[in-house]
């Protein structure tokens, strides 16, 4: 989280949507570009990356900080749309013929004099300059206000993405040394590599939850390890996400036993 603060990294992305004017439908596209590429720079720049806060964080990016965008940008479309038309010649030649028009009809044509005409269209060639620079500061104070209230709630995300990350990274250890573990129990059980990922294929697309269905797979082996599962503990998600570290675990400590033979084996199973 030190490296991807939530706040810098959608500042760049907004920096970049607004330099490159992307349209609203664009949007997902630019933030899964960016994180691809921030990717790549990690991990050419460091050893380890940790490629599940990076998805985490491109996550938050699409729930939570596009849609503020996107709100962001319709309140301001408004302002942008009127502060980009308006012309500065527009504001200084209208000044000049409207203030210029009701000073002839005031003096009954008398201002038209050369001497009296030249400094007086200079001096209201100023105000329109200022109404122009007064119109364009307006419009700039709404967007200015606009992007902070953004950078506010951006901000407020910033707290809970970080208490999520770590949240997420320390149930991450505890269930990687809890899953290991287990699969170093399940595997005593089991004399080949064959046996196991033959009841390991049988019990993950079955996917259990009640003790019916438990005891209908005849896979001993698996009892303790599906124990939450069956009482309910894990959500569907999390369930796979068990069985998809227990996947790993497996093949680390099938390989330990048998580090010349096993991928090979393995490897002309699977074809």
């Amino acid at each position: 989280m030190s490296q991807l603060q939530l706040k810098r990294i959608s500042k760049e992305i907004i920096e970049h949507a607004e330099e490159g004017l992307v349209p609203d439908q664009k949007l997902p596209r630019v933030v899964d570009d960016y994180f691809v590429r921030r990717l790549k720079q990690d991990e050419m720049e460091r050893a380890t990356v940790d490629p599940g806060l990076i998805e985490g964080l491109r996550n938050v990016v699409h729930s939570e900080v596009l849609p503020l965008y996107e709100q962001f940008r319709a309140e301001t479309a408004r302002f942008r749309d009127r502060r980009a038309a308006r012309q500065v010649w527009k504001y200084v030649l209208g000044t000049v013929a409207v203030c210029e028009t009701i000073e002839v009809l005031l003096t009954r044509g008398r201002s038209i004099v050369p001497t009296v005409l030249i400094p007086t269209a200079i001096l209201y060639s100023f105000l329109g300059f200022i109404i122009y620079t007064a119109a364009q500061y307006i419009d700039d104070l709404h967007i200015r206000r606009a992007r902070r209230r953004l950078e506010k709630s951006i901000e407020s995300l910033e707290g809970k993405a970080q208490t999520d990350a770590e949240y997420d990274q320390r149930r991450q250890l505890l269930d990687a040394d809890i899953l290991r573990a287990e699969a170093l129990e399940i595997l005593t059980h089991y004399h080949s590599a064959e046996d196991f990922w033959g009841d390991y294929c049988r019990v993950r697309e079955a996917d259990p939850t009640v003790p019916g269905e438990l005891k209908s797979l005849n896979a001993p082996a698996f009892g303790k390890f599906l124990k939450f599962h069956i009482e309910g503990h894990y959500s569907s998600v999390a369930r796979q996400q068990r069985f998809d570290r227990l996947f790993f675990e497996a093949h680390e400590i099938l390989l330990s036993r048998d580090r010349q033979n096993y991928i090979l084996n393995h490897l002309k199973r699977v074809t």
